[in-house]
């Protein structure tokens, strides 16, 4: 909240990080006052928010049922994208799972759509299937061992608009017998409990690279790093060559790292976009992540002082380092004028 205040009153001549989308109106209203320009960039990543099973839950009912495809399939079924979109993002985002932008020459709708139609009936079905058919007095299943079915869902305690989505997950999910609690914490906190499998689901952005092409690493489909929040025993296995952390036995996951061994051992950018597409399908259809909406539009905010900045342009970490690829050392300070921003498409 400090931070977009302090940028509305003029305090910064250049700012994005921690400035959201409902933002924007009173940035805008701030140009009033103040001489700088609210400009919209495109986002790269792959979901702008996406919840993560931790498939390394300590917990061993928690766990199994993390890990069994129907359970993710049946909870991303039952999220209504498209009332998040409207509610949230005023409908300028796009609704779909955890997977490459419609820029990448990787994409494939059926990837962007797969389990994300809202299908309460189904998603019902599915957790029926799974055998969680019993019931408490407020209507919410019971685990196996008959605990009710009540996901907390971790948050790094840095987004009231992650709060905003979850609230509305939440009012679905109940429809179909699941309970969610939300949880926020520090960032410290919250992902030293999700590498020691103590929380069951968390909350972060999706792919990081969602503008990828073949011949960019595909680690982030396969366990690779303890920083995966739905996997991080299995990547720490991988990072640190098996000093620590769990070697992976699931058979999907499994086959997700030989295909990304395989893609490091390619040569070809035909065959490499082939494993790509491999490694893009599995993921879709385990719904190993289940992401929400992507392709948000990101505020930047410039004093009209400052020059050189490109009025369109893609924020972005991985790649592009934020403002790094448009290279700020060719930014300069003149004369206030006023830039006529871009129109959004």
């Amino acid at each position: 909240k400090i931070i977009p205040a302090k940028t509305g009153a003029g305090e910064s001549d250049l700012q994005a990080r921690y400035i959201r989308f409902d933002n924007y109106t009173f940035l805008r209203e701030s140009e009033k006052r103040v001489e700088q320009t609210t400009l919209l960039w495109r986002t790269a990543k792959g979901s702008h928010f996406a919840l993560f099973p931790n498939l390394n839950a300590n917990d061993p009912a928690w766990r199994d049922l993390m890990r069994d495809a129907r359970f993710r399939r049946a909870l991303s079924l039952a999220i209504n994208r498209h009332e998040v979109n409207q509610v949230v993002y005023f409908g300028l985002a796009l609704e779909g799972a955890n997977t490459v932008l419609p820029q990448s020459p990787l994409f494939d709708r059926a990837y962007q759509k797969s389990w994300t139609e809202f299908d309460l009936k189904r998603a019902n079905a599915l957790l029926d299937e799974l055998g969680l058919t019993k019931r408490n007095n407020r209507g919410v299943r019971l685990l196996p061992d008959g605990r009710p079915l009540e996901i907390i869902v971790e948050t790094a305690g840095e987004s009231t608009e992650q709060t905003d989505v979850l609230e509305l997950i939440r009012d679905t999910w109940n429809k179909a017998g699941v309970k969610l609690f939300i949880k926020p914490s520090q960032r410290e906190v919250f992902r030293n409990r999700v590498f020691a499998g103590e929380a069951v689901m968390s909350v972060w952005s999706g792919l990081e690279n969602g503008l990828a092409t073949a011949d960019q690493n595909p680690e982030e489909l396969a366990p690779s790093s303890q920083q995966q929040l739905h996997w991080p025993k299995w990547g720490q296995f991988v990072e640190t060559g098996g000093k620590s952390g769990e070697a992976a036995d699931m058979g999907a996951a499994k086959e997700l790292q030989r295909l990304n061994l395989a893609w490091r051992r390619e040569a070809t950018t035909e065959r490499r976009a082939a494993l790509w597409r491999q490694m893009l399908q599995i993921h879709a259809d385990q719904v190993f992540t289940i992401g929400v909406v992507s392709g948000t539009l990101q505020p930047v905010v410039i004093s009209n002082r400052l020059r050189n900045v490109p009025l369109e342009g893609v924020f972005n970490w991985e790649p592009g380092a934020h403002f790094g690829i448009y290279r700020p050392d060719t930014f300069w300070l003149g004369e206030a004028r006023k830039p006529r921003p871009p129109a959004i498409n």
